[in-house]
């Protein structure tokens, strides 16, 4: 056996949960709020219970390394330790939108071909015609893991050995499936150090397990012995319950859950005093967000990731939280970046360009997709598609997505900047900014708003808002008032439906 098969391969790889039982087995790992008091589970119950999921899925699906587990289900306790057990047996889970209809599930498992989908009874009549084996994962006459024996029945895996199947956002198209390694998330683990977590932190998952963005700190925690406290579902009044609770000690929210959480009434009298610092991605956060929250005496911070690296990329230290507000930072300890021009050169501080990434917490391509791996693979660098800028101290800004921008004739426009202008207006509660056709410049800026409630508002006020912000190009030639914005589950807009919807050339400001 060589010296690489001893360091890239092993039961240190993927079961590294029995260690942490072994270690700090009566600590808290996790606990969910299906229930009032919260269930709770130490590291020694998680890894007993994801032993017997582990033997309830090899004797009865005969499921074994390599193969592939479908499930369906919001965040519990449950879905952590299945997700632990497949690590166990070497096999993948494929957790799959609990937002989807009976035909995009079929579509995933015909894409996965998984050996057997694990679903909650919520969805019974959703996957009632689904083809594939099927089993209610909430049923206890079905899902009767308890029944089994806790005997460790891992099979050492490799670092390259894939874990888990999650798909990309899908804000512009269809989702990709994302290989996700243990290489990967063992990376990821440690670069979350940066972060400054220690083993007794706990903080709040809101965000679906759908999503790469709900094992940023989830899989660090159970690695380095601290607790992980699963919302079933997104709801600011109970997030508020929960804070006052369980006392987290950070905690992570996308920019539409931080906005949702700011617009409470509750929000103002609520008791933080336990938080070190909130963080934020998925989206820029406009200054007013960032200073509600330093009001409550909470730093709020902002970083970077993406499904196919990290999630863990970018991090704005605590201590230049203020001084370089809308910042992403700087790279984590273990990641490289750099902004490169069209022409493949490095570009000058201050000058956009794309953002490219290199680091051992990249993905592993996409399932059965080679052609669209290739495509972000540029000189041994991961094009993320995203437009960027390094200022003179080396902290990163991103100014929006290239698939985003709007070509107006010679300039490019980036919808982003426009939309955190927007969401500033006293009368606006949410904007994103999409091109239209036009005969002269090819493409121009629409607004389409949604007002606060009991608002009207005209187009002059728009555009006297933004006309000392912005360049001319780059004020919206048309405005829409909209019901409402269309948004993925992690809060990202879901731009394609909306074009679709109001894609065209004209002003309405009325519903």
């Amino acid at each position: 056996m060589s010296l690489e098969r001893i360091y890239t391969c092993g039961k240190w790889v993927n079961n590294w949960i029995a260690r942490r039982a072994d270690i700090s087995g009566n600590w808290i790992a996790l606990k969910d709020d299906l229930t009032i008091p919260l269930r709770t589970v130490s590291f020694a119950q998680l890894n007993e219970m994801s032993n017997k999921i582990a033997n309830f899925l090899r004797e009865n699906f005969g499921i074994s390394k390599g193969d592939y587990v479908a499930i369906l289900s919001w965040s519990r306790i449950e879905f952590v330790a299945t997700l632990l057990a497949c690590f166990k047996i070497g096999c993948v889970l494929a957790p799959i939108n609990t937002r989807y209809t009976s035909r995009e599930i079929q579509e995933f498992v015909d894409k996965v071909n998984p050996k057997v989908l694990l679903y909650e009874k919520e969805f019974s009549e959703t996957v009632s015609n689904i083809e594939t084996k099927k089993v209610c994962y909430d049923c206890p006459n079905e899902f009767n893991y308890e029944k089994y024996s806790s005997n460790d029945v891992s099979t050492a895996c490799c670092l390259e050995d894939p874990a888990l199947i999650l798909q990309t956002g899908g804000t512009t198209g269809k989702p990709k499936f994302t290989i996700v390694s243990h290489r990967m998330i063992l990376w990821n683990a440690l670069n979350t150090v940066r972060d400054l977590v220690i083993p007794g932190d706990v903080t709040i998952n809101t965000l679906p397990l759908f999503h790469i963005g709900a094992f940023t700190y989830l899989i660090p925690l159970l690695m380095f012995g601290g607790t992980s406290i699963l919302m079933r579902r997104w709801n600011v009044d109970r997030f508020i319950d929960l804070v006052e609770e369980e006392r987290p000690t950070f905690l992570f929210l996308v920019p539409t859950q931080l906005r949702m959480l700011l617009a409470s009434p509750r929000f103002k009298d609520a008791d933080f005093s336990s938080v070190r610092w909130f963080t934020s991605g998925g989206g820029a956060l406009t200054p007013d967000i960032i200073e509600k929250i330093f009001e409550k005496g909470v730093v709020q911070k902002q970083g970077f990731g993406m499904t196919e690296m990290g999630p863990g990329i970018f991090a704005l230290d605590p201590w230049d939280a203020k001084r370089k507000m809308g910042s992403i930072g700087k790279p984590n300890l273990l990641i490289e970046a750099r902004v490169v021009l069209p022409d493949g050169s490095e570009a000058p501080r201050g000058v956009e360009g794309e953002l490219y990434l290199r680091g051992p917490s990249v993905f592993s391509g996409y399932l059965k997709n080679e052609e669209e791996m290739k495509s972000i693979i540029k000189d041994g660098w991961l094009a993320t598609g995203d437009v960027a800028r390094v200022d003179e101290e080396g902290y990163f800004w991103i100014a929006g997505r290239i698939k985003n921008i709007i070509r107006s004739g010679e300039e490019s426009v980036y919808p982003e900047e426009i939309e955190r202008l927007l969401i500033m207006h006293p009368k606006i509660k949410d904007a994103v900014v999409i091109g239209v056709p036009d005969p002269k410049w090819g493409e121009v800026p629409k607004a389409l708003i949604v007002l606060k409630e009991g608002e009207k508002i005209t187009k002059e006020e728009v555009i006297d808002f933004l006309k000392d912000k912005l360049a001319k190009y780059k004020i919206p030639k048309y405005v829409e008032v909209v019901p409402q914005l269309v948004y993925t589950e992690t809060g990202k807009v879901a731009r394609q439906p909306l074009k679709i919807l109001y894609g065209k050339p004209e002003d309405k400001l009325e519903v």
